[in-house]
């Protein structure tokens, strides 16, 4: 008889990660532009393609019909020389007409950093705004481009054209996460346009247009400035504590959760148990959890929060349906052999199905509701005051879902931008290398719904929308965070009044 037996959950690579984690390639920069032949580009499509069979519903905006129609396009170009970036923008366009982040081709970050040790960086960042206009927020070069100043053009093109040139490769759910891809991976985008970065040609306007030619800087001195740059988000991710608490007004406290994906479960339920407790010390009567800026992680983490903020009953997510397919199969098998002796693969973080996974018909699907149901539970510390959560584009994936279930469950206001993880998404993608190109492709294998899910389409809206304008993100100042603090002082003021009134 098959033994069941609940171990803890190590398959990190099959949890709903940030689509664009891939797995380490190594590469060169001569690599990058080394032609493959005609039978390693067939191979590597044909396993990208077999990949997308692990896909819940890879037909779902496009026809299977078109879609195949696209890969025998793309087939037919293989008897002409092909660099593996020539093939990533074929793999990338391809991907990408699911319409799924979770499912992507990225150029590979490793290829970027070998580029900018043979040329230099980049010196530039920038914003792409939610109507599409491109400004530099930072130079990290000696080139005097104030920082606010707007791109018109790149090398010659127009910014639009420079996105409708780029757009075919990226995969997204909304255009608004789509942008704040590009202002991530910006450098990487001007190879997939133009195949280089240095050198760049760029048109802009402050008081009258001006161009200029941005020249690459040397590759320890754009790394040095970079890290001199860094947001206490990105160094937070870089430690084993994605997460962190701080009083910022008198009464007003600050949780920021930078990642769902807590590489230690146990430290993270430490802090929320000395949190909690240093909130009571400090008597705050307005918390503030801040997701923004997070892409994601596993759903059931946000159940351990929640808990101290509420005493009802809810959920994490509405449903999961996880697809039964080979491919997914067989990469379950290759990170670990040992999985069919298991009925189930759980512990704090994530939950699988193995009986269902590993036994059940291939196109079948394992639904799962129970799991993400939360019971009231009381905890010593728990929260009684007034809460509120702030968003923004780059809430995603799990951060989604949390800010989802915030608002189903009518646990605070949300204060900031819609969310740029969608409330009906697909997740848990499994990655897989393209031995020939040494490409990845992420691939997603389950449809997730959360709660209180509407359209396809559809972010979570906030109660109140607050941008900051660019002179606002150049400034170094938090300006959402100060307005949250001044409305949450004002609205206090105001049910003072009204308390003061009824009396």
């Amino acid at each position: 008889m098959q033994r069941k037996t609940t171990i803890p959950l190590t398959l990190k690579r099959t949890t709903p990660l940030l689509f664009f984690l891939f797995i380490t390639i190594q590469s060169s920069f001569a690599q990058l532009f080394k032609e493959l032949s005609q039978h390693d580009l067939e191979i590597d499509f044909e396993v990208l393609l077999k990949s997308v069979e692990a896909h819940p519903d890879p037909y779902t905006h496009i026809s299977e019909e078109e879609f195949l129609k696209k890969a025998e396009e793309i087939k037919a170009t293989f008897d002409q020389p092909h660099t593996k970036l020539d093939f990533y923008r074929e793999a990338a366009s391809m991907i990408a007409l699911i319409k799924d982040g979770h499912s992507s081709v990225r150029l590979p970050e490793m290829w970027v950093n070998t580029a900018r040790k043979e040329v230099g960086g980049f010196p530039l960042k920038v914003h792409l705004t939610n109507d599409n206009q491109l400004y530099i927020i930072k130079n990290y070069g000696t080139l005097e481009i104030p920082e606010g100043a707007k791109i018109l053009a790149i090398n010659g093109i127009s910014v639009d054209s420079f996105l409708n040139r780029i757009d075919p490769y990226i995969s997204y759910e909304l255009t608004p996460f789509r942008n704040t891809l590009i202002d991530n991976s910006f450098e990487s985008f001007l190879y997939a346009a133009f195949d280089h970065s240095a050198e760049t040609e760029i048109e802009y306007f402050v008081e009258q247009p001006e161009k200029v030619i941005v020249e690459n800087i040397d590759y320890r001195e754009w790394k040095k400035a970079v890290k001199e740059n860094k947001k206490d988000r990105e160094v937070k991710l870089s430690t084993s504590e994605p997460y962190n608490y701080e009083k910022i007004a008198e009464g007003i406290g600050l949780i920021s959760i930078f990642a769902f994906r807590v590489p230690d479960y146990n430290s993270y339920q430490v802090f929320l148990a000395q949190t909690f407790s240093k909130i009571r010390r400090d008597e705050i009567h307005s918390l503030i959890i801040d997701i923004r800026g997070n892409y994601g992680g596993w759903p059931k983490v946000s159940s351990g929060l929640f808990h101290y903020i509420t005493e009802n009953h809810f959920k994490t997510m509405a449903l999961t349906s996880q697809k039964i397919s080979d491919t997914y199969r067989n990469k379950l098998l290759e990170l670990d052999p040992a999985l069919p002796n298991y009925y189930f693969l759980s512990g704090g973080r994530h939950y699988l199905d193995m009986n269902a996974l590993l036994r059940n018909p291939i196109g079948s699907f394992a639904d799962e509701t129970l799991v993400y149901n939360e019971p009231p539970q009381t905890e010593i510390e728990e929260f009684k005051g007034q809460t509120y959560l702030l968003t923004n584009r780059d809430s995603y994936s799990a951060a989604s879902c949390f800010a989802s279930t915030f608002q189903c469950y009518q646990m605070g206001l949300i204060i900031g931008e819609e969310t740029g993880g969608t409330k009906i998404f697909r997740a848990n993608p499994i990655y897989i290398e393209l031995n020939r190109s040494g490409l990845a492709v992420g691939m997603s294998t389950s449809k997730d719904y959360t709660t209180c899910y509407g359209d396809e389409f559809e972010g979570v809206q906030p109660h109140v929308k607050y941008t900051p304008t660019i002179l606002q993100l150049i400034s170094g100042r938090d300006t959402q965070l100060d307005y949250a603090v001044y409305l949450i002082r004002k609205l206090k003021r105001e049910a003072e009044k009204e308390a003061i009134k009824s009396h």
